[in-house]
């Protein structure tokens, strides 16, 4: 499933229900304009206010911790690539007949976990590459440990915490990418947006222009905002995208190469 025009779609649709809000609370406001007085005017107005407030916040906290989720999938991405680069780099330092094993699993793996990042928005095939992978990890684990044992105790203690940092921030990052705020968070986002949209409409019935222009401006913007927030949640299925980072584990792929032999 192609969930970019998921997204689209979702967007559009959500714009269409608050150009429909507006309009729900221009009728309303017409009804309320007959026999409103200045009292209860004022009380709305502050209601309105308290409501709009709300929104601009709720919006900022969830824009702000999008990204923030964003950044620190990137780092962990980056991280991610040293530590397979620091592990590959300290095969060197154990027992000399393991390595060509080792060398050749390390680039199963690394092939498995750019294959993951390729297919991380199909949740089936993602799953099934998830379990590869560990299957992968668990035989780099146990030749690790055999190779450990017939090499000198201080590399292969060394080489043993690069392998296990390196699974480490693998599952940190697979962890990371399903941490999302609860689906409750953005529907309540879009329903508080739906009200604003009413308060909209029915502060335009006071006016005879009723701009729309401005009605249109305002479902934009919010949806914008709304796309913007879910995009960044989900970097690798709609316009903003962390994809680019990918070129640094395919970098680090290309660079795995058998040493050259010795020449004597």
């Amino acid at each position: 499933m192609d969930y970019s025009f998921v997204l689209v779609g979702l967007a559009a649709l959500f714009f269409l229900l608050l150009f429909a809000a507006i309009q729900v609370g221009r009728s309303l406001g017409k009804r309320r304009r007959a026999d409103e007085n200045e009292s209860a005017g004022t009380g709305a107005a502050a209601i309105e206010a308290s409501v709009f407030a709300l929104l601009g916040l709720l919006v900022a906290f969830t824009f702000s911790g999008a990204a923030q989720r964003m950044a620190e999938r990137r780092n962990l991405l980056v991280q991610e690539v040293n530590a397979i680069g620091t592990a590959w780099l300290r095969i060197d330092m154990i027992n000399a007949a393991d390595q060509p094993l080792l060398r050749k699993q390390f680039r199963r793996y690394v092939d498995e976990r750019i294959n993951y990042y390729r297919h991380v928005a199909d949740l089936d095939r993602r799953g099934e590459i998830a379990n590869t992978v560990a299957k992968i990890q668990n035989e780099i684990w146990a030749s690790s440990m055999q190779a450990a044992a017939r090499s000198v105790p201080p590399f292969a203690a060394s080489y043993a915490n690069a392998v296990n940092e390196m699974f480490d921030v693998a599952s940190a990052l697979t962890v990371a990418q399903k941490v999302h705020p609860p689906v409750v968070t953005y529907l309540f986002l879009g329903f508080l947006a739906l009200v604003c949209g009413c308060f909209v409409g029915m502060n335009l019935a006071n006016t005879r222009q009723g701009s729309l222009f401005h009605q249109a401006l305002y479902a934009l913007v919010m949806t914008a905002a709304l796309y913007i927030i879910i995009d960044f949640e989900f970097p690798r299925i709609g316009t903003i995208r962390i994809d680019q980072s990918d070129a640094l584990l395919i970098s680090q792929r290309n660079a795995m190469v058998d040493p050259a032999p010795e020449t004597r």
